[in-house]
């Protein structure tokens, strides 16, 4: 059974006029500021771009009743991008990824969006298959262009798993979207299973009775509310998301991997472990090649590399840390370098790439030092993780 919730039709028609008002008699892109925003607004002279940026202020009001604090919202359909702005600005700690395939959107879009620093606009159809669609006709009262699947279109859907996967957002709570003929089938799928909220834009009409039957309805609260049919899925809405995964680099006691010694003295013993997941790598003095053990393992799409570094001994001179992850072919994918006196500790972070397959993790020390003698530099990394 579909609810439907009561809200206030009203606008704030006084915003309207005044983003009416200063587009009239201008043609083109008018930048316009707005003191109820930080930074100003595009839009697009001789179109309704001051009716849906004034709407989109007021996200409840519209009827997009978000009642979790979502942390990654996914926008397929995103227009001009002032609905992404309004998402930005109620939601500061979340995550925004808005896809629009129309090209006379995409440009007002990035405009719009690129001074909010969670939100990130792809020019991209998403759907269920990988297959074309192009613009052709018009549609609604506004005249847009309408997209549609056609054998010789120019727009290759991106399938909605594939960009989730791509882009590490597995765990995306919430989904707004406004249906076209790449992402309608979205509906037709079994949806993400961290989802909390899927809002689907129809204009407050009810969806194809259809469409309803293959959405669960024991998993979801159904309503309409406004301009959206809000789908709430009731087993997550008090679920706290999941702590970040971990997995160390360097497991002597885990699943087999490959670790490759250079220039590493045998005697004294210039490499031993340490701990359940650290070891101490004793560095050559400067100039000479670096000291290096190399672990191979697989990279299971992680975000971060988090290294800990010390030099036991404060008589040490300072150490140089080098740590590399390398692609198959020996691509350096990431590095980072970190100097560190005698006696003290570091940390190193490396952002990472997307990425998936065989990877080798390179650390490496040096005296940082010319003439600096190694003899005390008890050289150690404490742990390092994937996470």
């Amino acid at each position: 059974m579909t609810y439907r919730m009561a809200w206030s039709a009203e606008l704030p028609d006084l915003l309207e006029e005044r983003l009416s008002a200063a587009v009239a008699g201008r043609v083109g892109l008018v930048v316009v500021p707005v003191a109820e925003r930080p930074f100003p607004l595009w839009l697009r002279a001789g179109t309704d771009d001051a009716a849906t940026a004034a709407a989109s202020f007021d996200l409840q009001m519209n009827g997009l009743d978000i009642v979790h604090e979502p942390r990654r919202i996914l926008e397929i359909g995103a227009r001009a991008g002032y609905r992404s702005v309004a998402l930005a600005h109620a939601y500061p700690a979340a995550e925004i990824l808005a896809t629009e395939p129309n090209p006379a959107f995409q440009r007002v879009a990035t405009l719009n969006t690129v001074p909010y620093g969670n939100i990130t606009v792809l020019n991209l159809a998403v759907g269920v298959e990988a297959v074309r669609h192009d613009f052709f006709g018009r549609e609604g009262e506004a005249g847009c262009p309408a997209l549609m699947r056609h054998e010789a279109g120019q727009i290759t859907a991106t399938p909605l798993a594939h960009l989730l996967t791509h882009r590490r957002w597995n765990d995306v709570d919430t989904i707004i979207l406004k249906p076209d003929a790449a992402s309608l089938g979205i509906l037709d799928q079994p949806l993400p299973r961290r989802v909390r909220l899927l809002a689907v834009e129809t204009g407050g009409e009810a969806l194809p009775p259809a469409t309803m039957a293959k959405l669960p309805m024991a998993e979801f609260l159904t309503m309409i509310s406004g301009d959206y049919v809000l789908f709430y899925r009731r087993s997550l809405q008090k679920a706290l998301p999941e702590p970040p995964r971990s997995v160390p680099v360097y497991m002597p006691d885990g699943p087999p991997q490959g670790l490759t010694l250079e220039n590493v003295s045998d005697d004294p013993p210039g490499f031993f472990q340490i701990g359940r997941e650290g070891f101490r790598l004793h560095p050559n003095p400067h100039g000479e090649p670096l000291a290096r053990a190399i672990v191979t393992q697989r990279n299971l799409d992680f975000v971060e590399l988090q290294v800990s570094m010390r030099v036991v001994r404060e008589d040490s001179a300072p150490v140089r840390f080098k740590v590399e992850m390398l692609g198959e072919t020996g691509t350096i994918l990431a590095s980072g370098m970190e100097v560190v006196p005698g006696g003290k500790a570091r940390a190193m972070v490396l952002q990472l790439p997307e990425y998936q397959g065989p990877c080798s993790i390179a650390f490496s020390t040096q005296m940082a030092e010319h003439g600096a003698s190694n003899h005390a530099a008890w050289a150690e990394f404490i742990s390092a993780t994937f996470v």
